[in-house]
């Protein structure tokens, strides 16, 4: 139960409970860093405000130097924690009796139990559109928790129109209670040249040029769909080339090298694990071009990593991708190996389309800055006019 707050303005304080799992997670990925970015601007922006970054990692573990002073590491653990219980309930409980004035659920998922004014970001709906994931019980759990949020959320944030849409159509979202906000680039990623960039090629063994994949075990990747693009592809394109693909564990990597045994006109490809973090910049730096075939993406943070790293870049032409290059990709079909294929080569071949695609794509970037998505996620918390009724102590 809720009673009105009255508008928030610039200078009213909150206080925010985040669910911060991502930010601390061991293996920090994707979502993790870009709350990070999120939260640095937003508190940058309102240093009045203070947020309790509930966490589940061990406390020794816990860099508190990564996130600005107004940000509170809280170590939350249930011991005996089933069916995410923690997420559902533990959470939302601490998030109450901590003096919050809103609950940021910022990884796709929505607690069962709402005591105060919860914001949650979606993603994607990728467990969804894999119909081996979607009927096991992860994936029942994964659409219980997006019609909870589409029905009793505050508010719904989501990185791309794609994915707003689709639950205001799928789900019946509340078109006045979903805000678009775009990411950005990775603060953290910029283009690397001169020696650095030597070092890191020396360090991998690699010869210019190449064009760049980043691979994984998910068919949604369609690592195994590029592969047999490239074998496709005319013998004299790609004759000078290589095509390097990171990011894969030894199981993945064992599969995709057996799937090469029947492509042997697939010349010129490394199957390689994941690339440190320090290397990754460097190493979409000095690709002639980022191959992005993915058949389901929320967003697709590479492709502005690779804009500011100034490399070409090839998308799939669906889902969210097109939204968000806005012309500065070059579209294929990632489900027809005569489309890919052809998409390569023409990459391969032309050093022009490859400028040009550069170009477009340092343009694009401008529209993506994590001091605009700070402002509109600030709008999102500042138009929540409702704080929880307390019970007198």
């Amino acid at each position: 139960m809720y009673r009105s707050g009255g508008d928030r303005t610039k200078g009213t304080p909150m206080r925010i409970a985040l669910d911060a799992r991502t930010i601390y997670a061991p293996q920090r990925r994707g979502t993790g860093k870009n709350l990070i970015d999120l939260y640095r601007e937003v508190l940058h922006l309102r240093p009045h405000w203070q947020v309790e970054a509930f966490h589940r990692a061990e406390p020794d573990d816990v860099d508190r130097g990564l996130m600005p002073l107004q940000c509170h590491p809280q170590h939350l653990e249930m011991p005996g924690d089933r069916l995410d219980a923690w997420q559902r309930l533990r959470l939302p409980m601490a998030a109450w009796r901590s003096g919050a004035d809103v609950l940021h659920c910022p990884a796709n998922h929505c607690p069962s139990w709402m005591p105060i004014p919860t914001v949650v970001t979606i993603h994607d709906l990728i467990p969804l559109d894999d119909p081996d994931r979607r009927h096991t019980d992860e994936g029942r759990r994964f659409e219980r928790s997006i019609r909870q949020a589409c029905r009793r959320a505050t508010h719904l944030v989501s990185p791309s129109k794609y994915t707003r849409d689709r639950l205001v159509a799928e789900f019946n979202a509340d078109p006045g209670r979903a805000t678009v906000n775009h990411w950005a680039a990775d603060k953290g990623c910029e283009r690397i040249t001169g020696r650095a960039l030597d070092a890191v090629l020396d360090r991998w063994d690699l010869r210019c040029p190449y064009v760049l994949h980043l691979g994984a075990a998910d068919p949604r990747k369609n690592t195994r769909g590029l592969l047999d693009a490239w074998a496709a592809i005319d013998d004299a394109a790609r004759r000078d080339w290589t095509l390097l693909i990171v990011g894969l564990d030894e199981t993945t990597r064992a599969d995709l090298e057996r799937h090469l045994v029947g492509l042997p006109e697939a010349s010129g490809v490394r199957l390689e694990p994941f690339a440190p973090e320090e290397d990754l910049a460097a190493l979409i730096s000095g690709a002639e071009v980022l191959a992005y075939p993915s058949l389901s993406e929320g967003f697709g943070l590479p492709v502005l990593d690779a804009w500011t790293c100034e490399t070409a870049v090839m998308i799939a032409g669906e889902t969210c991708l097109p939204e968000i290059a806005g012309g500065a990709a070059l579209p294929v079909d990632p489900r027809r190996t005569e489309g890919m294929a052809t998409g390569l080569q023409m990459l391969l071949e032309d050093e022009p389309l490859r400028r040009a695609l550069v170009d477009k794509g340092l343009h694009r970037l401008r529209s993506f800055t994590w001091r605009q998505t700070a402002n509109r996620f600030i709008e999102v918390m500042e138009s929540i006019n409702a704080v929880p009724l307390r019970k007198a102590a």
